[in-house]
């Protein structure tokens, strides 16, 4: 080999070893243990089917991944609790440097998480909180405090109905740790106003379809005593709203009576806030839910100390506010 030769092999490898330490964006740690390049991120997911938050937030995270170079490892749980507890051994057994886990069931997870703690693998919980019981294996949570948007939603429903009124309550899956917190803080703020009364509750699953079927069930049990419609998310709420605009036009109900409120807002959602056909919500942003897990997770790779709780930013939207709001793309 030449001495131009070497030297421009020596140029190429300064070249790519300076790529390489320019890839790491700022955010990322200059002392970190591992190069950025190495780290390996495995993901246990509840799957992109549960409805399109999920399938906005995974596409953001691919993005994102894609964006900075890093190449995770993917698993679906396809909702299935005992199918993703497996997966998760199996990440362990891959040695991955860091664990996000979006739980399918927050209790049912936690053996699995008990088991990635004793590993030695830092775990990132992300968008739905694990089970009270299994936080002690959990390094960090990232995404929204549910608890909170459903007080903000309780706080929006209050002001919708003047605090006096009869409501229906649309939640989530049982078992699933999002849907209790979601049920616990919109509950807290109503409890407080004594003219505000529940007259059922029902788990809608996280399905319009299944919101709407029990909404139509609503209207025909209370009929015009409904006041207001709070559903754990936009989606069941659009549900209810389907069922209540075919009453409207039935003459079952008075168009504009009922009031709809929900603690995660999408796309269309925004649109009939602005409209006023719909009350409020509450505005939560799959990307940076995606974006906050991926950057916590390669920052605790690096070895970097993280809050325990790293909370979205998630205001309550009404008609007063929406123009100010981003619209959802979900």
């Amino acid at each position: 080999m030449s001495f131009k030769t070497l030297i421009a092999s020596a140029a190429i490898g300064l070249a790519l070893i300076g790529n390489a330490v320019a890839a790491a964006p700022d955010w990322f740690p200059k002392d970190s243990k591992k190069p950025f390049e190495e780290i390996v991120v495995g993901f246990a997911n509840l799957g992109p089917s549960l409805n399109g938050y999920a399938a906005a937030y995974f596409k953001a995270f691919n993005e994102y991944a894609a964006e900075l170079g890093v190449k995770p490892i993917m698993t679906d749980a396809a909702l299935d609790p005992a199918r993703q507890a497996d997966q998760v051994r199996d990440l362990i057994a891959q040695q991955v440097d860091v664990m996000i886990v979006w739980p399918v069931n927050g209790k049912a997870i936690v053996p699995a998480a008990r088991q990635v703690a004793q590993a030695g693998i830092p775990l990132i919980i992300s968008n739905s909180m694990i089970d009270g019981s299994g936080m002690e294996a959990m390094t960090s949570y990232t995404g929204p405090d549910d608890y909170a948007e459903a007080q903000e939603a309780g706080k929006i429903m209050a002001e919708a109905l003047n605090g006096k009124g009869n409501i229906v309550l649309l939640n989530g899956t049982p078992g699933y740790r999002m849907a209790q917190l979601r049920y616990d803080g919109f509950m807290e703020v109503i409890s407080k106003y004594p003219d505000i009364k529940v007259l059922d509750s029902q788990p809608a699953d996280m399905s319009q379809a299944k919101g709407q079927t029990l909404m139509e069930n609503f209207i025909t049990r209370f009929g015009k005593q409904i006041d207001g419609v709070y559903s754990v998310d936009s989606g069941v709420g659009f549900g209810a709203l389907t069922a209540a605009r075919a009453a409207i036009q039935e003459g079952t109900l008075e168009a504009g009576k009922i009031k709809f409120v929900d603690a995660t807002m999408y796309g269309f959602v925004w649109d009939l806030i602005k409209t006023g056909e719909y009350y409020g919500s509450v505005y939560q942003s799959p990307e940076e839910d995606a974006r906050l897990a991926l950057r916590s997770a390669l920052k605790l790779a690096a070895g970097e100390k993280l809050k325990q709780f790293e909370y979205l930013e998630t205001p309550g939207v009404t008609k007063a506010n929406v123009d100010s709001i981003a619209r959802p793309n979900f």
